[in-house]
Parts: C-alpha cells; structure tokens; sequence
C-alpha cells in the first residue's frame, strides 16, 4: 500500500523513528484539496486546488503506527483515492487555528526532505488559487511572510529518502 503524507508525517526523521523501514517513494501530489491547519494539519476538498506531499510505501506494521500517531479513528479518518491512503481529521474545518511554530519547522522539513519547496507549499495553502493575501497566510500559519522565507532557506535541502 501507499500512504499520501502531509503535514509533520513529510518529516523523514520523525516518521521513520515511527515506523521503522518506512519507504519514502517520492513526491505526491492530491487534486481537490488543500492544506488547513486546524493547529494540525489537515486537508480538505477544494476544486482547483492542489496539496504537495511525499509518498510513502507501507507496511501493515507502518499503518498500524501511522493510526496510532495520527488518533484514528477518533482524530482523524482514514480515505483512499487510488492505491493510496491519506488522513484527514474528522471535524474538518478552515483555518480555525494556526500550527505551533516548532510544528510548522517540522511540516517545512519534511516539505525540504520530498525536494518541495515554499511555492509547493504556499500552492498546498491555495494561495494563488484562492487569492490569499499576505496578511491571510499570515494569519493561518501564525508567521511573517519573512519568517516563513526564513524557516524555508535554513533547513536542510536535500533529500533523504
């Protein structure tokens, strides 16, 4: 099987501490959603937009993990589209809450570790596609448009999957 991650699940160090073996496959990307912070990550469906994101290949043992870590079923759902599974949270919702800044560090490395960049993840946001301004992005990640620059030009670039 193969498992869509985005959010702090991208972060090869972390994930591969959670599920010992993982295989990171490569970028991803999921049409017809885009990325939310509800203080976590989360997708939802929005035509026109895309969500950058890294592949995996799993094990049962990996998705047992991955289900553990993530809360489900109770946090977040389990969907499929194709041959790979993704989470998305079960109470969905807009932009409530902005990520901790170590969280949005954590999601920013695993967006380095998949070779993806600040335009990748500004285009998973919907930025373009929906026409948010700065101040907007601002508001949902809880950081400057500089510190946001900054978080993406310091960590590592190269992947290591």
């Amino acid at each position: 099987m193969r498992y869509f991650a985005y959010g702090s699940n991208m972060n090869i160090s972390q994930t591969q501490q959670r599920c010992p073996g993982i295989t990171g496959i490569g970028q991803y990307q999921l049409d017809g959603f885009r990325l939310v912070f509800n203080y976590h990550a989360d997708i939802i469906p929005a035509v026109g937009c895309t969500v950058h994101g890294g592949l995996w290949q799993i094990t049962p043992n990996h998705e047992s993990s991955l289900d553990r870590y993530e809360g489900y079923p109770s946090y977040y759902d389990k969907h499929y589209r194709d041959d790979v599974m993704f989470y998305r949270m079960k109470e969905a919702s807009d932009n409530s809450e902005p990520p901790s800044r170590w969280y949005l560090e954590v999601i920013i490395q695993g967006y380095k570790d998949f070779g993806l960049t600040q335009d990748d993840f500004e285009e998973s946001l919907g930025v373009q596609q929906l026409g948010l301004t700065e101040t907007a992005v601002e508001q949902i990640l809880g950081v400057s448009a500089a510190d946001l620059e900054r978080l993406f030009s310091r960590v590592a670039t190269s992947p290591t999957y």
